[in-house]
């Protein structure tokens, strides 16, 4: 997904801004400009990622579950616990993850907020949104998006892509698209199932798969000309 052009630019009155830190690169918008607030939650939360990962290596690099050793604080808990209901390492919980704790804690300040990290969103709203998927796709490039009903938040809105990113892929699929409670659980459902998808043959199972997870209220394939979709979910054209 990308920020730029899809809902953030017609969404009310609010005030966006960036907030960068290391790899973190946040785009959020809230009622007023909270930049400072952000970046202070956003320190706090990557130090206790990053001070657990010193400690250890194979949280960091590991591509399967790895158990909890009693120590970890709460972000590192949740990506923990995603990684091991869906069935994959735990860095691929760590953008939705971050999300959800910086928009989450901006809550102090602001009634509603969006938080925007590296494709992998996280959404508290008064009024509804659309979210536009961005797929490298020439049948779906720019033209699908899902409405936000304000009612359905906090909500979390992830996607894995096999084409586009920095993140590991074993599928091939263009986008899957989670919507769950939680950005941890998103971020690795979308990865576990774009995992899946090999092929058309793989959509329906990795669709059921994905629905099957509790906290996972809808899931969005793309591959090729196939638009698959399950669970709640509200497309509209963008």
């Amino acid at each position: 997904m990308k920020h730029k052009s899809r809902f953030y630019r017609d969404y009310g009155d609010t005030c966006s801004f960036n907030v960068k830190l290391h790899t973190s690169d946040l785009f959020i918008r809230a009622d007023k400009n909270l930049k400072e607030e952000a970046f202070g939650i956003l320190k706090k939360v990557r130090g206790e990622l990053e001070d657990y990962i010193a400690g250890r290596d194979e949280f960091l690099h590991s591509l399967n579950p790895v158990d909890p050793d009693g120590n970890e604080p709460q972000i590192v808990s949740e990506m923990l616990i995603a990684s091991s209901t869906a069935g994959v390492g735990p860095m691929a919980a760590v953008a939705g993850a971050i999300a959800e704790k910086v928009g989450a804690e901006l809550l102090n300040f602001t009634d509603e907020v969006i938080v925007e990290n590296g494709g992998d969103i996280w959404l508290k709203l008064n009024q509804p949104a659309v979210i536009g998927i961005y797929a490298k796709n020439i049948y779906f490039k720019d033209n699908i998006g899902i409405k936000i009903d304000p009612d359905k938040t906090p909500c979390s809105v992830c996607t894995s892509s096999s084409k586009l990113g920095h993140s590991i892929s074993f599928g091939k699929a263009d986008s899957v698209t989670i919507i769950g409670k939680k950005g941890a659980l998103a971020d690795a459902a979308a990865t576990a199932v774009c995992n899946m998808v090999q092929s058309r043959d793989n959509i329906e199972d990795a669709l059921n798969f994905a629905v099957s997870i509790d906290g996972v209220s809808g899931c969005i394939i793309i591959l090729n000309e196939i638009l698959a979709v399950k669970g709640d979910i509200e497309l509209v054209p963008l």
